[in-house]
């Protein structure tokens, strides 16, 4: 059973919810703005904070994103939306996504050429760094569990920070516990001998990734790995740059990093889902808290399914209440997705789908977009809607 869902039943523990509510009372985790200074002087950061859920102090992770930047749209930066929240969440974690381009003025570096690139890892670690300081602060922080996890540009920004060979890592306040990278670039890296690690790091890499190349991560974890180093690399087969995307594998143009100026990109769903799991056994194991592997189990719902209500039969589409035709061929098509499934309706009538372990609470979220108070009306092949 998930953190997340032991809150759920201690919170229902007391009596029985209805209907209405039953997806609300599972403590949904919240995420909000925070800013802080960076360890470079003149730059104030802003983050994305989802605090890990109940009363005892929790791991925290510091999640760094790759050269395109957070995504455009700051609020799906939540639990129902990014997958990685979720499954920090889920396990007990707190997750702060930290935006080191937009408050320098910055969308993407991709397109720029390693060398031309003013803002660098360099510049990056000292954003981790303040950062580490901020989430020891917290009160719901244990300060001695935090890792440090980025994936492309984020996680050569973790292989920066784990450098104790760097005077300003090896004398912080605050160190990390933990540190992940994602298909990170290494040859850099892997050229500086002097290179050592502040704390254990795991590397992950795609066989076939021609943006960042596994051969120099695998060299240079190696070459740590054999001076007693505590480093672990992992390489994925036939898989890509961003093989724990959900997305298709596609040719992307105007790449800075490669000198064709093209990568191959997008996801393998074999390497996205042990990819996580590898992930969260090298958390556990190094932050010494354990982790539920059900958590990456997208098959089942996150939170329990409320019972049947008997309104209406599940492919009876008229039944809707005060859903226009567009809103019943949405719909007609939802009954042919596969489980877990959620559909949300309003008084209104607007309706909304959910898919996936999150299925019930993504539904609702996407319903409230249109500024109703929303209802499920269906989860998986039953109806659970009762009239107000």
């Amino acid at each position: 059973m998930t953190h997340a869902m032991q809150s759920f039943f201690r919170f229902v523990s007391g009596g029985v919810l209805t209907l209405g509510c039953i997806v609300h009372a599972m403590a949904t985790p919240l995420t909000r703005e925070v800013s802080f200074a960076s360890e470079e002087p003149g730059v104030t950061l802003k983050a994305y904070w989802t605090a890990p859920l109940g009363a005892a102090k929790a791991p925290a992770v510091i999640a760094l994103h790759g050269c395109g930047g957070l995504p455009q749209d700051r609020a799906s930066l939540n639990y129902a939306q990014n997958r990685y929240i979720r499954i920090f969440q889920d396990a007990g974690m707190g997750v702060l996504y930290l935006d080191s381009f937009g408050p320098r003025g910055v969308n993407s570096i991709c397109e720029q050429k390693p060398g031309e690139r003013t803002l660098t890892e360099a510049n990056r670690r000292q954003d981790v760094l303040a950062a580490l300081q901020w989430l020891a602060a917290q009160p719901e922080v244990d300060a001695s569990k935090l890792a440090v996890v980025g994936w492309s540009h984020g996680g050569q920004t973790v292989l920066a920070t784990a450098d104790r060979s760097i005077d300003s890592v090896a004398q912080a306040r605050v160190k990390p516990a933990a540190l992940v990278a994602f298909y990170p670039g290494c040859s850099a890296f892997e050229k500086q001998w002097a290179y050592s690690v502040v704390a254990p790091l795991l590397v992950m890499s795609g066989e076939l990734d021609n943006w960042t190349p596994a051969a120099p991560c695998k060299a240079l974890t190696d070459r740590l790995a054999g001076a007693k180093q505590p480093v672990r690399f992992v390489q994925f087969p036939g898989s890509y740059h961003a093989f724990d995307s959900a997305a298709p594998v596609v040719e992307r143009d105007n790449v800075g990093g490669t000198k064709s100026g093209k990568a191959m990109v997008g996801g393998n769903p074999e390497a996205r889902v042990a990819s996580a799991r590898e992930m969260l056994q090298f958390l556990s194991r190094e932050l010494a808290f354990p982790v539920d592997l059900s958590v990456l189990d997208d098959t089942v719902h996150a939170a329990p399914v409320p019972a049947p209500s008997g309104f209406a039969a599940l492919t009876n589409v008229d039944a809707l209440p005060r859903i226009s035709e567009k809103g019943k061929a949405l719909y007609r098509e939802w009954l042919e997705k596969p489980f877990p499934r959620a559909v949300a309706l309003s008084d209104r009538g607007a309706l909304a789908r959910g898919y996936g372990r999150t299925a019930m609470e993504t539904a609702i979220k996407n319903c409230e977009k249109f500024g109703n108070p929303c209802r499920l009306y269906a989860v998986d092949d039953q109806v659970v809607w009762t009239s107000p």
